[in-house]
């Protein structure tokens, strides 16, 4: 499953750019900065770490709103090429949600999910089980996922199926063996039957 992350380079981009390096190789990262906000060489830096594809694309012309154009353009043409299966737009500015909303209204077909999230971590659908570093963790993010009830269920059954002994695969059936007839269709006798005669 390819996602393609749009990342709005002029809004708290150190939150967006939060869960970067839990994406795969097979992600892509566009983000959107201008000469005037952070240096490149920082955003670059908050980058570090992925394995996503990251592209830094420069703002084409300088003042309010024009990184927030130029990603909804961009948006629409992936949209358009059916190049965005999964594309979130990386942002705080809620000045996003109208156009958005429009390409679900007329385009539904041409993607599976289209949407304005806060952060690459917000758009994971597990972020907070990647995240976990021992079965502490993990149960401790399961209850806080699904509630005390849920959570604890959820843990003690995957605890059991991760401790139970691996299944041995079963061995094959060796194939029965088969006795050809000669070309004059008179078949081979074994040499049980060779030792009888």
């Amino acid at each position: 499953m390819k996602m393609i992350f749009l990342v709005d380079g002029d809004n708290n981009i150190g939150t967006g750019l939060k869960g970067i390096d839990m994406l795969s190789e097979q992600d892509a990262v566009l983000v959107f900065y201008q000469k005037t906000g952070l240096a490149l060489s920082k955003i670059q830096k908050l980058c570090a770490g992925t394995r996503a594809d990251v592209q830094y694309i420069e703002s084409v012309r300088g003042g309010r709103n024009s990184i927030d154009f130029q990603i909804i353009t961009e948006l629409g043409v992936l949209v358009g090429k059916r190049e965005a299966e999964y594309a979130y737009v990386i942002s705080q500015d809620k000045g996003y949600a109208a156009s958005i909303d429009a390409l679900r209204a007329r385009y539904a077909d041409a993607f599976q999910e289209v949407a304005l999230r806060p952060s690459i971590e917000d758009c994971l659908n597990l972020p907070f089980i990647l995240k976990a570093a021992n079965r502490n963790d993990l149960c401790n993010a399961l209850v806080k996922e699904y509630g005390a009830a849920q959570g604890g269920m959820l843990y003690n059954h995957l605890k059991a199926i991760f401790q139970a002994p691996e299944e041995a695969p079963a061995e094959a059936e060796k194939p029965a063996k088969v006795t050809r007839t000669r070309r004059g269709g008179h078949r081979r006798k074994p040499a049980a039957e060779k030792a009888e005669e």
